[in-house]
C-alpha cells in the first residue's frame, strides 16, 4: 500500500516508542497521585457502575449478577472490572488502576496507526501527548468508568480495520494477491468480533461501524461488502441483550438513554465539536483553494448557525430520574454548557454563543472532511480520516433519534483516532494552537472531576 508506512527499527526509532509510553505512564500517575482522587470514595458515575461490579465479586457469577444488573453500560464493561476485583481486590482505588492500565495500553494501537499513516517515529511523543489531552480520556482513566476500556477497544478495532482493509492497488502497489485475500477474510472477521464486544460495552460504537463501512465504500465501492456484512452480523448479535433488557440499556436507565426525536441534541453536539474540529476551520482558510469539497466548511458553518437559532437546547431546565435517584440535573452537561452559561447567564440570550459554537463545530467538521478527501485513496491516512469524518456525521445524525442525557464526554466514544489525525493533518502552528486549547480543556475538566 502506498501510504509511506514506517515500521519501527530495532535501533533509535524504537526508543521514540518507549519514550512515548513512559510519557503517558508518568503523566497518568502524576494525575493519580497529585489529585484528590485517591482520597475519594466512589464519585460521579462510579456510584452506579460499582454496584454490579461488587455484586459479581461478592455474590458470585449468576444470571442475575452478570446480565440482569442495572447499569447503562453492558456486560463487556462490567465483567473485566469484576474479574480484576476478584484477582486483586475490589476496593475503588484498585479498580481504578485497571482504567489507568487500559488508558496506557491504548497508546500501542494508536502508535501503530500513526506509523501506518506515515508519521515519523519522532512524532510518537506528540501522539502520546495528544492521547493524554484527548478530551476526558485522561480524566476518566482515573475513575471506574466505561470509557477507558471502551476507547482501548476502539483503538484496536481501528488498527484491525486499517490492517485488514489493505489490498492490491492498480499499478502493483500494496499487497500481493495472496496476502490481500487472506486479510480480506481475517480483517472483517476480527473486526466483527471486536465490534460485538464493544456493542456489549456501550451502543455508542454504532456510528463507528457506520464510519468504517462508508469510508471503505468510498475507497473500494461494492468490494467493501465484507465489512458491511461483518457490521450487520455484529449488530444482530446485540439484539438478544436488547430483548432481555427491553431496551438499549437496563430498565432503570431507559428513561435516560432511549430512543426519541430531539433536534436540540444536534445543536448541542455541534457546539461541542468546536474544541475538536474548530482548528480545521482555521486551517481551511489557507487551504480551501486546493480542496475539491471546499464548500463543506461554509455549509457546516451556515448549518450550525441555523441550528443554534432555530433549535437551541435548554441548558437550564432540570430533569429528574427517580429510578436511580438522579435529582435536578440538566439534560445537556459538560464544558460546552459551562462555557455558554458562563458567557451568557441570561437564558434568553444563550442561543447566541450556542449558534457561534455550533457554526464553528460543524464548519470545522466540514473542513476536516474536505481535507480528508484530498488524500490519495491508497494512503492509510485517507482511510482513517474519512472513517473519522463519517463516524462523526453518523454520531451527530443518530443523536437526533435519542432522548435523555447529552454529555460532552459522549464524544470521546467516537474520537480515538484524533491524536493521530491532529498530527498527520495539521500544520505545526495549528497543532500547537490545538494543543493549547486541549490543555485548557483538560484543566477545566480535571479540576471538576478529580480535585
Amino acid at each position: 500500500m502506498k501510504d509511506q508506512a514506517r515500521p519501527l527499527s530495532r535501533g533509535r526509532d524504537a526508543w521514540w516508542a518507549c519514550l512515548s509510553v513512559i510519557l503517558v505512564i508518568v503523566l497518568s500517575f502524576f494525575f493519580r497521585w497529585s489529585s484528590n482522587i485517591m482520597d475519594k470514595g466512589p464519585t460521579w458515575d462510579e456510584r452506579y457502575i460499582l454496584v454490579p461490579i461488587t455484586d459479581l465479586v461478592q455474590r458470585g457469577w449468576t444470571v442475575e449478577t452478570a446480565i440482569d444488573f442495572q447499569e447503562a453500560k453492558g456486560p463487556a464493561m462490567i465483567w473485566p472490572y469484576a474479574i480484576w476485583g476478584e484477582l486483586f481486590g475490589d476496593s475503588v482505588n484498585t479498580l481504578r488502576l485497571l482504567s489507568l492500565i487500559c488508558f496506557i495500553v491504548t497508546l500501542l494501537p494508536l502508535m501503530w496507526l500513526a506509523l501506518r499513516c506515515g508519521l515519523p517515529p519522532p512524532s510518537l511523543p506528540l501522539l502520546a501527548l495528544g492521547l493524554f489531552l484527548l478530551p476526558f480520556e485522561a480524566v476518566l482513566a482515573q475513575l471506574v468508568m466505561g470509557e477507558p476500556s471502551y476507547v482501548l477497544g476502539v483503538a484496536i478495532m481501528l488498527a484491525v480495520v486499517i490492517w485488514g482493509s489493505m489490498r492490491e492497488f492498480p499499478g502493483g502497489m500494496g499487497l500481493d494477491r495472496t496476502e490481500s485475500s487472506g486479510r480480506g477474510f481475517l480483517g472483517p472477521f476480527l473486526y466483527a468480533i471486536i465490534l460485538v464486544v464493544l456493542l456489549h460495552s456501550r451502543v455508542h460504537v454504532v456510528p463507528l461501524a457506520g464510519g468504517v463501512c462508508l469510508a471503505l465504500f468510498c475507497r473500494d465501492g461494492f468490494r467493501s461488502w465484507p465489512w458491511w456484512v461483518a457490521s450487520i452480523i455484529a449488530g444482530l448479535l446485540r439484539i438478544p441483550l436488547w430483548m432481555r433488557w427491553g431496551g438499549l440499556v437496563s430498565s432503570d436507565y431507559q428513561g435516560m438513554h432511549g430512543l426519541g426525536l430531539r433536534l436540540e441534541s444536534l445543536t448541542y453536539f455541534g457546539a461541542a465539536f468546536a474544541v475538536l474540529f474548530g482548528i480545521f476551520l482555521l486551517v481551511w482558510f489557507a487551504r480551501y483553494r486546493h480542496l475539491v469539497f471546499w464548500w463543506w466548511a461554509p455549509a457546516g458553518v451556515l448549518l450550525g448557525l441555523f441550528m443554534g437559532i432555530v433549535v437551541p437546547p435548554d441548558l437550564i431546565d432540570p430533569h429528574f430520574w427517580e429510578e436511580i435517584n438522579v435529582k435536578s440535573i440538566s439534560l445537556f452537561l459538560g464544558p460546552t454548557r459551562s462555557l455558554v452559561v458562563g458567557v451568557s447567564p441570561d437564558e434568553s440570550l444563550q442561543w447566541i454563543p450556542l449558534s457561534i459554537l455550533c457554526g464553528i463545530g460543524l464548519g470545522g467538521l466540514g473542513a476536516f472532511g474536505a481535507m480528508a478527501f484530498q488524500y490519495r485513496s491508497d494512503e492509510s491516512i485517507a482511510t482513517l480520516s474519512r472513517l473519522q469524518f463519517f463516524t462523526m456525521l453518523c454520531a451527530w445524525g443518530l443523536y437526533m433519534f435519542t432522548h435523555g442525557f447529552v454529555f460532552d464526554r459522549f464524544i470521546l466514544a467516537w474520537t480515538a483516532a484524533m491524536p493521530v489525525l491532529w498530527i498527520g493533518m495539521l500544520p505545526r502552528w495549528a497543532w500547537f494552537l490545538q494543543t493549547l486549547v486541549l490543555i485548557a480543556y483538560l484543566s477545566l475538566s480535571a479540576s471538576s472531576w478529580l480535585w
